[in-house]
């Protein structure tokens, strides 16, 4: 089996040089063939100089820059995704709340599924909000309730349709391109993979706090959640449509 770990940027500079070592060491260990693609899209804290020096280091970490592009988590996955060279790809946050020791579970289910997910809101799964713990908490309070709602109206099977760490065969997404600004770029993906009566397990995992930065996602509680929320939901109605009155 072989690997490919597209790792999208944006102003990681304070994690990306230990990530990318951990990478290497989790997968020296397994024994697998892989690949370490970095895209970054647009940081402005130094990640692209750090990322262009490691290349001269790591032979099996590419680098690409989205610099001058609009921001799109999307985007930056489908040209890792285009770049890469090897029959499994795995995509994770490059601010190590994704441990990488959790690698370690895709391998044992490799021939077993199609698609391995690692949910936030399975019952071993653990989440650890330490720094501005009530901020934290209202957005993950809010982000079970949106993930409650996909579930009840999409697939009971799946608990977490704004993962973001997956392991998928790429021969899967060959003529398939992620859509929409962020997360719920997930739920489209969760769609067509059940369209394509693709083999879908979720696994748990411990998502840890990020030491350093500004998270992406809810960097407060602020105007911005909420158009981020409503496109989730959009995203959401668009494929309960779909899914009814289409498929």
């Amino acid at each position: 089996m072989s690997y490919s770990v597209i790792l999208p940027t944006l102003n990681e500079a304070g994690h990306i040089v230990k990530l990318i070592e951990k990478i290497n060491a989790v997968f020296f260990e397994l024994h697998e063939k892989f690949e370490i693609i970095v895209v970054d899209d647009n940081s402005t804290d130094g990640t692209d100089r750090l990322c262009n020096e490691m290349v001269k280091v790591h032979k099996n970490l590419k680098f690409f820059s989205r610099k001058g592009l609009k921001k799109n988590l999307a985007n930056s996955i489908n040209l890792g995704i285009e770049e890469s060279i090897y029959e499994n790809i795995i995509w994770m946050d490059a601010d190590f709340q994704h441990p990488p020791d959790f690698f370690k579970q895709f391998y044992k289910h490799k021939n077993k599924y199609d698609v391995l997910i690692f949910s936030r809101f399975l019952k071993d799964s653990i989440r650890y909000f330490e720094k501005e713990k009530f901020k934290k908490e209202l957005n993950e309070n809010q982000s079970v309730f949106f993930n409650k709602l996909c579930n009840a109206l999409l697939y009971k099977d799946i608990t977490d349709y704004t993962s973001g760490f997956i392991c998928i065969k790429k021969k899967y997404l060959e003529n398939y391109q992620l859509k929409g600004y962020y997360g719920e770029y997930f739920i489209d993906l969760i769609i067509y993979c059940k369209s394509k009566k693709l083999s879908i397990i979720e696994l748990p995992f411990i998502e840890r706090e990020r030491d350093s930065g500004i998270s992406k996602t809810f960097p407060s509680i602020s105007f911005r959640y909420l158009i981020l929320l409503y496109k989730y939901f959009f995203c959401l109605i668009k494929n309960i449509i779909i899914k009814v009155f289409i498929r």
